[in-house]
């Protein structure tokens, strides 16, 4: 047990899942947010003070007013992301949109390990009766609509979003010749199979007060049976039981 709470297994070769608890925010979780929390919005030219980054997230979630299922939404994408980079993902994406103060649209997050790219999908819920194994149904198969669509779907171009977040957060030649390449084949409707790339489907599931940890074995066995319709190349899926986003909030407004 860390920061996280966390549990890791390899289901496959290829495929390993990671299970976080997070009922309340402790200080090493609280110390991890304050070190990683402006690179995650920023990137590495981030030059605001904490307190700066702070107010720009209390605005945008604030403007959200009643509108839970979107808060709910942006915290659990941050989790996300502030767990990759604790287990030293490279982030190649920010966790906002360039022309606008939130959320990004396209892919959830892009990343490197080991020189090799991942793509991030977050999918949360209120409902106690989901299930880890739906929400990572939900995230895979969003994730392959997007790689798998061209510009002859009608659908928005992930690839051009990334391109311009790989020049500001880190530019690597390598990878922003890849991305272009791909945001090519977009637009020329020269489709790819989700076979050919990395996945990271995400699932947070927001408890309250019936709040209690994943139960790792009855997950494992449930993957280990998904794996049989999972065609990613290679896959890393993450579950996270939350009890709430009050201490995010809390976080956020102190």
């Amino acid at each position: 047990m860390t920061i996280f709470k966390e549990t890791r297994i390899t289901i496959s070769k290829n495929i390993f899942a990671h299970f976080l608890n997070i009922e309340n925010y402790l200080p090493d979780l609280l110390k991890l947010i304050d070190s990683e929390i402006g690179f995650i919005r920023n990137g590495p030219l981030n030059d605001e003070d904490l307190k700066d980054v702070k107010k720009r997230i209390k605005i945008w979630i604030d403007k959200k007013g009643s509108d839970v299922r979107a808060k709910n939404g942006f915290i659990a994408e941050f989790i996300c992301h502030l767990y990759l980079r604790y287990i030293k993902f490279e982030q190649y994406s920010l966790f906002k949109n360039l022309e606008e103060n939130g959320p990004k649209k396209g892919f959830d997050g892009l990343y490197l390990y080991n020189n090799e790219v991942w793509i991030v999908e977050s999918k949360s819920t209120a409902n106690e009766k989901k299930t880890h194994n739906t929400k990572i149904n939900e995230a895979y198969n969003d994730i392959r609509t997007k790689l798998e669509s061209s510009e002859e779907n009608g659908t928005n171009d992930p690839w051009e979003n990334a391109k311009h977040h790989i020049q500001i957060v880190n530019p690597n030649k390598s990878l922003s010749e890849n991305v272009k390449k791909l945001s090519s084949d977009f637009i020329n409707n020269k489709k790819h199979k989700i076979k050919e790339f990395n996945i990271i489907p995400c699932s947070t599931i927001y408890l309250e007060d019936k709040w209690h940890t994943i139960d790792v074995s009855n997950l494992e066995d449930k993957f280990k049976e998904k794996i049989k319709k999972i065609n990613a190349k290679k896959v890393n899926i993450l579950c996270v039981n939350k009890k709430s986003i009050d201490d995010f909030i809390k976080y956020i407004n102190s």
